[in-house]
């Protein structure tokens, strides 16, 4: 039952090559392959197995061991519950619906928003048939009586009754049949300027307008359907100024125009204007002149004024508000700087064919006038049109962050694995938003999920593979399960680290009141946790298939085969040239990011924390005291959605506030209005997180007017508004706004009769009248109203379908005049709602609950913004800084880390708000999730900060840049290109989406690259300091004060000499070495091979490069060595004797060593004969063990990828063993003794050579040591008992080889003295 086991994997295997070799990348997929003359050298591959007896069917013992032994049962579990998740996501419920892309930007909840939408059910729900009416009741029997006259409530509800239908345009011949009636809000319209920004006022502009109409808009054939006819069967005129001009001067057209008509025209309109400005002139002005007197202003205006309300009509419609203005009406020559023009088609979406076909160049024009704004009725139908069509801008966006992904990880597999855990991530986290939490609204801004998502995984996908290439590196023998474990030892701590951290950012975000920003909250914090499972299971997966089933292999040919044929050696050339590039790219990408990166970030430190320090203080100013991010000055329905230049943006944000009906429309240069309710509580019982579900009419079971008490406060009320300086008097012709004066009134006009004694009731009698007579008089005063169907709808009582008083509704005007400025609007609130709180406060029982309302939709969306925003982003913060701290269980990384991420997010805002950003709602969305797109990358550098082996900062600073920094610096690009490919579209959520990412990420790059680590230079922790520690933790990080590992890195001056005596005053005690003639003291400038050699004369974690050297070991050594030391060791043990006996001491850099690991002699016999032709083969067929050859088998040079290569990784110690480093906690193993560079094995030394000496083939040699030397002998075996549990006591006090990289040169011999300091 028992079989077996071969524990090494292609990656095992891969690590050992023959001695003529050249260096192979150890990436999966890598087409390095080595070329070997097939007819005189055979290739010979040695198989280094560790043999285990398992049972056929053992159960997995861990994670890691389940994933490296099954993957492929694994991948198809994973694939399984996704596609279970899928179907119950889309099967269940409705599919998402982006119809309408832009609701749910409305706040809920808001104490505002709670009254407007209480408002607006009241209009909704009060009407012919609904829930609440004007009146009592249809029948006049009701109340005792037949003879009273109900033409308000028969015509109100025979309106009411009666469907809405398209309104259609009039004809009005008493314009002499010119127009079609007058022009009104449901026309399309076009805004005219000039081209050279001068006056429209001449006869080449207006008549330009006319030519502009005619060949842009009535010569399309689909204006011939579309528009209003006349009697005569022929589409209507424009309203347009040329049309109004030929009008009064008797024109058939504007074409025949000239330069007198203009200049008469305009005394005609100079005259009329202060009539207009002043109100008196208005459209009932010609039934006045007509004998139909019903505006008593109008018989002081001139006859010219009214005449086919012309005047009137171009004032109002056609001019912009400063022509002839009271300010300008004194100029000889007014300034016409905008024209608008009515089109005789109504708006909507028919309108769509003429503008894209017509008017999508948004530079129309004809070098006199141009058309700059466009009111078609079809800005949201064209927004969904273009975010279709822009939809290519994302795609290509994502497009490039997977090719970043491709290039640096080189697989297509991989990639392709990625691509589908993001889809994955996406649907399951589906899953749970619209099942698990039951929402029923899925916002089109949820979408931006993918983006993110995408360069997230791009990010972990670059930490994962650089730390399992750098696993493989330090430790190439080491089984797959082992290696899976000791990558997501690293790996599984920092994704979730960093997933838990950017979920909490994200789901702080929930707080705010907008639907939309709620809902993307909830998605975008699942999607993180959830792609955090695929990460941890789906990428591990991937890589292990990767190395087990798809590697590529090396397959031999001889130089004659690449000889005989021109594409074939157009194939081998163009391949020495593609690594030569990869060679080159590599070897910058080293320099760059392992020398002079962190050099440059450790020695430049006081710039770096200033600089940034600065940034962040100037960002917060600038976002939150001044200038501050703009507010919107649109309410949702004419939001922003396109670039600022757009004629639909331009009409909305610009020219509907230059022409005067547009203004009066949204209630500009108006007294504000006061609506105060009782009856109706101000809740919204609907779904928050729904902007389809806005509650029911909830009616307040304790309002009771009829009381005398609340009659005669509510008399004192109307008599205090009237006292306040906040209220605007009403005229004459207006009727009282305070319902219960007018009742009063009524009831003392009222006559008793002495014939119908069912009329006396509501007469003779004083006031406060007692509940039951309230009652029924106000239905009575009611159903005698006039036809004043206007004031009745907003004003008075409102009934319930069983002729019960349940609400009443009073309204006046204040002295307020309406402002899209936050602060005034602010003002004006405040100051209300202060006074009615205070009165309402007063009342009695029945009419405590009253509140207030008026024209405050555009107010409620900008305090949200601009109270909520803020919050949310120091909740996200804060939030943010709670993970970390119980991520890294360390304070002061946590600090510094969260100081990083807090100067990201202000700058970024900082930077929005100079690009004259609008905080509409998805800016702010966006503002909201700058903290969660802000944590990666300071969070992959704070954990590799805080699992560096070294004690000092500066070397963990070190550690943490050569790391992390690659990976951060290729995501960061990735952002970069896809910000820049977004800003095209003509969608303004994708083009502030590409400037969002672009800048957040490179800023948040640039402080977790430079702030960050500086502050840890300063101020970070050393050993254990800020680490918090719990009573029943086994213990704290081991670090030793005589473990000075030859990695520490130091900068500062006050250090380096103490660290300097320090290690001279170890080395004098503990280890005395022999360098025989070589002895001589080093000048702390030594060291020329980083740019850090005169910070420190001791051997510099900057500038390690690892390098295999197996020229003078072979494994028979290793086998006799393992002969008989294998009773006591474990299985790991055994494996890790195997992996390091039969290396030699690891090569220092010598100040020889050129650019080519291979040696000459390797590469001057394989250049031109060796080459070979890479294909796929499976793992089977290539892992054929061959016998092993003593005599002549070498280890060959081995070149790694450019990763997270580090000598100084957490790697070597995560087998079983809780120390940091080697050399941390024994300072006897500093510098190890190697058993395979015994002076019996060792290869090419001359009979007559002394050892340790130079033999006259040199003067003087310099020795630079830029990396420790692990002893990877018995004796450190027996010494790091704690990391590897031998028991084994093996003493070898032969010397040290430090092998030269040329072949005439010497080797170095250290030798260690016995004299040796117990370790503590």
């Amino acid at each position: 039952g028992e079989r077996a086991t071969l524990c090494s994997h292609r990656s095992s295997v891969q690590m050992v090559h023959s001695r003529n070799m050249s260096p192979a990348a150890s990436y999966p997929g890598s087409l390095e392959c080595q070329w070997q003359h097939q007819k005189h050298q055979q290739p010979v591959q040695h198989h280094i197995v560790s043999v285990s007896h398992e049972k056929v069917y053992k159960m997995p013992k861990s994670f890691s061991q389940l994933i490296a032994d099954w993957p492929i049962a694994v991948l198809g579990l994973c694939i399984t519950v996704v596609l279970i998740f899928s179907l119950a996501a889309v099967l269940v419920g409705d599919l998402p619906d982006f119809s309408d892309p832009l609701s749910g930007f409305e706040p809920r909840g808001t104490e505002v928003g709670r009254k407007l939408l209480a408002w607006n059910n009241l209009q909704k729900h009060t009407g012919y048939k609904k829930i609440l009416s004007l009146y009592p009741s249809t029948s006049p029997s009701s109340f005792g009586y037949d003879d009273i006259t109900r033409t308000g409530d028969g015509n109100t509800a025979q309106r009411d009754a009666e469907p809405r239908t398209k309104r259609m345009l009039g004809q009005d011949f008493s314009k002499g049949g010119f127009f079609c009636g007058p022009p009104g809000q449901s026309y399309s319209r076009l805004v005219f300027m000039s081209e050279n920004a001068g006056s429209l006022w001449n006869v080449s502009a207006i008549q330009s307008m006319c030519l502009m109409e005619q060949s842009r808009i009535r010569s399309h054939p689909d204006f011939v359907d579309l528009c209003q006819r006349n009697n005569a069967n022929d589409c209507c005129p424009s309203w347009s100024l040329g049309n109004y001009i030929a009008l009064l001067r008797n024109k058939s057209s504007c074409l025949e125009l000239t330069e007198r008509d203009i200049s008469h025209t305009l005394q005609r309109l100079r005259k009329c204007a202060l009539y207009y400005y002043n109100g008196s002139l208005v459209p009932s002005c010609k039934e006045s002149k007509n004998g139909n007197e019903k505006h008593p202003p109008c018989a002081t205006i001139p006859e010219g004024c009214t005449q086919f309300d012309a005047v009137y009509e171009v004032l109002h419609y056609m001019v912009d508000k400063d022509f002839l203005s009271p300010q300008t009406t004194d100029y000889q020559v007014p300034s016409l700087k905008y024209s608008l023009m009515f089109l005789p088609v109504e708006k909507g979406k028919p309108m769509m064919g003429i503008y894209l076909s017509k008017l999508e160049n948004w530079e129309i024009s004809d070098e006199v006038t141009s058309i700059t704004g466009i009111d078609f009725g079809i800005k949201q139908d064209v927004f969904r049109h273009y975010l279709v069509l822009d939809t290519v801008y994302p795609v290509l966006a994502m497009l490039a962050v997977l090719l970043s992904m491709g290039f640096y990880l080189r697989s297509a597999f991989i990639t392709f694995m990625i691509i589908s855990a993001i889809f994955s991530s996406l649907m399951v986290s589906y899953f749970f938003y619209k099942v698990a939490f039951r929402f029923t609204y899925f916002p089109f801004i949820n979408l931006m999920a993918i983006v993110i998502l995408t360069g997230s995984c791009a990010n972990n996908a670059f930490i994962f593979l650089d730390l399992w290439n750098l696993n493989k590196s330090q430790k190439p023998l080491v089984c797959l399960p082992q290696r899976v474990s000791q990558t997501l030892h690293h790996f599984g701590y920092l994704m979730l680290g960093s997933s838990f951290t950017t979920s909490a950012g994200f789901y702080a975000s929930y707080m705010s009141n907008i639907t939309a920003i709620r809902c993307f909250a909830i998605y975008m914090g699942t999607s993180m946790l959830v792609n955090c499972l695929f990460m941890v299971t789906w990428l591990p997966l991937s890589v292990v298939i990767e190395e087990r089933y798809l590697a590529t292999t090396c397959s031999f040919y001889p130089q004659d085969y690449w000889d005989n044929n021109g594409h074939k050696r157009y194939l081998l050339s163009l391949h020495h040239k593609l690594r030569g590039i990869k060679k080159t790219l590599s070897e910058t990408s080293v320099l760059l990011f392992e020398k002079i990166l962190p050099c440059g970030v450790i020695k430049f430190r006081y710039i770096w924390v200033c600089w940034f320090a600065a940034l962040a203080v100037g960002g917060a100013y600038i976002s939150c005291v001044d200038p501050k991010m703009q507010l919107p000055t649109l309410e949702m329905p004419a939001v922003q959605v396109f670039r600022s230049s757009h004629p639909f943006e331009r009409y909305d944000s610009e020219y509907s506030h230059q022409f005067m009906f547009e203004r009066l429309e949204h209630g500009e240069d108006q007294r504000m209005p006061i609506t105060l309710v009782w009856g109706i509580m101000p809740v919204d019982n609907g779904d928050h997180l729904n902007p389809n579900s806005n509650g029911t009419l909830m009616l307040d079971s304790d309002f009771n007017v009829s009381n005398p008490d609340a009659q005669r406060w509510l008399l004192e009320f109307c008599h205090s508004i009237r006292n306040q300086t906040f209220y605007y008097p009403t005229d004459k012709y207006e009727q009282s706004v305070c319902f219960i004066e007018a009742f009063r009134r009524w009831m003392e006009s009222r006559q008793c009769s002495e014939k119908d004694h069912a009329l006396n009731l509501c007469c003779s009698h004083l006031f406060p009248y007692r509940n039951d007579i309230f009652d029924h008089c106000v239905k009575m005063m009611v159903m005698e109203q006039t036809n004043d169907d206007t004031t009745a709808q907003d004003l008075g009582p409102r009934f319930d379908a069983e002729g019960r008083l349940v609400a009443l509704v009073l309204k006046f005007r204040t002295a307020f005049h309406y402002s899209l400025n936050y602060t005034k609007t602010k003002h004006f609130y405040n100051k209300i709602n202060s006074w009615i709180t205070q009165e309402i406060k007063a009342a009695p029982s029945g009419l405590h609950n009253g509140w207030f309302i008026s024209n405050l939709s555009l107010y409620n969306l900008q305090h949200s913004l601009n109270t909520e925003t803020l919050v949310a982003t120091g909740l996200s913060i804060a939030v943010s800084f709670v993970m970390l701290l119980l991520t890294t269980w360390n304070v002061l990384l946590s600090m510094y880390a969260i100081t990083a991420i807090g100067g990201t997010v202000f700058v970024t805002m900082g930077l929005l708000v100079l690009l004259e950003w609008q905080l509409n709602a998805v800016e702010s969305l966006f503002v909201s999730a700058a903290t969660g797109l802000s944590v990666e990358f300071t969070m992959n550098y704070c954990i590799a900060y805080h699992l560096c082996p070294h004690s000092d900062r500066l070397s963990r600073v070190a550690f943490s840049l050569k790391q992390t920094s690659g990976a951060t610096a290729m995501v960061a690009s990735a952002f970069f290109s896809a910000g820049v490919i977004m800003l095209p579209a003509t969608v303004l959520a994708y083009r502030h989406l590409g400037v969002f990412i672009l800048m957040v990420k490179c800023i948040s790059c640039g402080f977790a690259t430079f702030f960050f680590h500086s502050l840890c230079c300063f101020f970070g922790p050393e050993k254990n300091c800020g680490q918090i520690l719990w009573p029943c933790t086994s213990g704290q990080k081991d670090f030793s004060n005589h473990c000075r590992p030859n990695g520490a890195f130091t900068c500062r001056g006050d250090e380096k000499h103490h660290r300097m005596r320090q290690s001279q005053a170890s080395n004098t005690e503990n280890e005395q070495y022999e360098l025989q003639p070589l002895a001589r003291h080093l000048s702390d400038s030594f060291d020329n091979s980083t740019c850090t050699s005169k910070l420190s004369n001791r051997p510099s974690v900057l500038s390690e490069e690892m390098q295999i050297q197996g020229n003078r070991c072979s494994f028979d050594g290793c086998h006799y060595q393992l002969k008989g030391n294998t009773d006591g060791l474990t299985e790991k043990n055994l494996s890790y004797e195997v992996a390091s006996c039969g290396c030699p001491a690891l090569q220092t850099s010598s100040p020889y060593k050129q650019n080519n690991l291979r040696s000459p002699s390797v590469k001057d016999a394989n250049l031109n004969s060796n080459k070979a032709h890479c294909l796929k083969e499976s793992v089977q067929q290539r892992n054929s063990i061959e016998p092993r050859n003593a005599a002549t088998s070498k280890v060959g040079t081995y070149e790694f990828h450019r990763g997270l290569y580090s000598s100084s990784s957490s790697f070597d110690v995560l087998n079983d063993s809780n120390e940091t480093c080697l050399s941390d906690f024994d300072p006897s193993t500093r510098l190890g003794e190697s058993t395979s560079s015994l002076p019996e094995i060792a290869v090419g030394l001359d009979q007559d050579d002394e050892r340790g000496h130079f033999n006259g083939k040199r003067e003087n040699l310099t020795l630079a040591l830029k990396e420790m030397v692990f002893d990877i002998s018995q004796t450190s075996l027996q010494q790091s008992s704690s990391a590897w549990k031998n028991k084994a006591s093996l003493e070898n006090e032969d010397p040290v080889v430090l092998p030269n990289s040329k072949p005439n040169l010497p080797d170095v011999w250290i030798k260690r003295t016995n004299e040796q300091e117990p370790s503590n």
